[in-house]
C-alpha cells in the first residue's frame, strides 16, 4: 500500500482535485484513532466539495480493516449520499468469499458501494460465483516507473544475485527461497529485502543452513538503495501464494529481471509472456531449478522492453482512462 497509494493520487489528480483522508497509521492506535479522526474530516470534505462532483474512493486492507471501511462506506454512501468506490486489495478475497462471516461483510462493501475495484480478472472472477460482480470493474494498479534510470549490471564475478522482496508474512515464499539456495551452485547468492514478522525465524534459518556466507538481509528498503538492488539482480524469485497483485513483480520487470513466481493466478495477469518461470511447486529442489532457468533468461532480455511492457500495462495514463470511465459510471 506503501506504494499503491501515492500512485492513485497521481492518477486522480491527473483528472482534477484530489484529497487524502487516512484511516490508519503504524502507530499503537493506529486502526482506531486515525479512523475516527476520518469521519469529520470525510463530513468536511462534503461540505467544501458539496458544488462538485465529489467520489470517495475507499482502499480496505484485509481483516478488521474490512469492517472499519464497511461502517465508513455505510455512512458516506447512505448518509451522506456521495458515490463510493471500493477497492478491494486483499489478497485472501478467495478465503474470505469461502467463509460466512467474512463473505457477509464483503457482500456489505459490495451493497455499500456504487461500484467496486478489484485489480485483476481472477478477482473478479472470484466474486462472480458468489453473484457480487454486478458493480465491479477491473481496473490494475497504477505503476509510474522513475524517469531517470541507470543500466542494469549483471554480475561480472561470475556470480547470480538473487532478491526476495517485500514483506516478510507467510506465504510469501521467503522461506521456501531460503531452502532453495543449498540446492544452488555456490556462485548462487541470496538478497531478502523487507521486515516483518518471520525476520526472526528467517535469520534463524540461515544460520542452521549455514549459508550465512551466501544470504543477506538488507531490511526495509525505498528510493534510491531499493533502485540499486533491482538494477543488480539477476533474478528475482517469489514464489507467492497470497498475492492479489505483486507490485514487487511490476517493480522487477521495470528493470528486465527475469522473475520466479508461483503460479498463482492473480501474479500470473501481471507478468509479461517470457518474462519468468513459474512454479506449480514449493519443492525446494523445484524453486532451485526455476531460479537457473530465470538466470538464463537474462540472455534473451531486451534492454527497456520491461519498462515499456510495465508502461503500457499499467502506466498512469492507462490506469487514469480506465479509471476515468468508472467514476463517470456514478458521477
Amino acid at each position: 500500500m506503501a506504494t499503491v497509494v501515492p500512485m492513485h493520487l497521481e492518477v486522480l489528480g491527473a483528472m482534477g482535485a484530489v484529497e487524502f483522508i487516512p484511516t490508519h497509521d503504524g502507530g499503537p492506535l493506529g486502526k482506531f484513532w486515525p479512523w475516527l479522526k476520518a469521519f469529520p474530516r470525510v463530513i468536511g470534505a462534503k461540505r467544501r466539495h458539496r458544488d462538485a462532483r465529489c467520489v470517495f474512493h475507499l482502499h480496505p486492507g484485509s481483516g478488521f480493516c474490512l469492517i472499519r471501511m464497511l461502517i465508513l462506506a455505510a455512512i458516506v454512501r447512505y448518509g451522506l449520499r456521495r458515490p463510493v468506490l471500493v477497492y478491494l486489495h486483499t489478497p485472501y478475497l478467495d478465503r474470505y468469499l469461502n467463509g460466512w462471516y467474512w463473505r457477509g461483510v464483503l457482500s456489505g462493501l459490495v451493497k455499500c458501494a456504487d461500484r467496486v475495484i478489484v485489480l485483476t480478472s481472477y478477482a473478479l472472477g472470484l466474486l462472480e460465483a458468489h453473484g457480487l460482480a454486478d458493480t465491479t470493474r477491473v481496473v490494475p494498479n497504477p505503476y509510474s516507473p522513475s524517469d531517470a534510470r541507470k543500466e542494469r549490471q549483471l554480475s561480472r564475478d561470475g556470480g547470480v544475485t538473487v532478491l526476495a522482496m517485500g514483506r516478510l508474512v507467510e506465504g510469501k515464499g521467503f522461506m521456501e527461497t531460503l531452502y532453495a539456495m543449498p540446492h544452488l551452485p555456490e556462485n548462487y547468492r541470496l538478497i531478502i529485502a523487507g521486515e516483518g514478522e518471520l525476520n526472526e525465524a528467517i535469520g534463524e534459518a540461515i544460520d542452521s543452513l549455514g549459508l550465512r556466507r551466501r544470504v543477506l538481509m538488507s531490511g526495509w528498503v525505498e528510493g534510491d538503495k531499493k533502485e540499486e538492488l533491482l538494477l543488480s539482480a539477476d533474478v528475482f524469485c517469489l514464489p507467492s501464494r497470497v498475492d492479489s497483485f505483486g507490485m514487487s513483480f511490476i517493480e522487477a520487470q521495470v528493470y528486465d529481471v527475469p522473475i520466479v513466481a508461483y503460479a498463482h493466478e492473480p501474479v500470473i495477469e501481471v507478468i509479461r509472456e517470457h518474462g519468468g518461470v513459474f512454479v506449480d511447486s514449493l519443492n525446494p529442489k523445484a524453486i532451485a531449478m526455476a531460479i537457473k532457468k530465470a538466470n538464463d533468461l537474462n540472455s534473451e532480455m531486451r534492454p527497456g522492453s520491461g519498462k515499456k511492457w510495465v508502461c503500457d500495462s499499467f502506466g498512469i495514463e492507462r490506469t487514469r482512462h480506465r479509471l476515468s470511465s468508472v467514476i463517470k459510471e456514478v458521477a
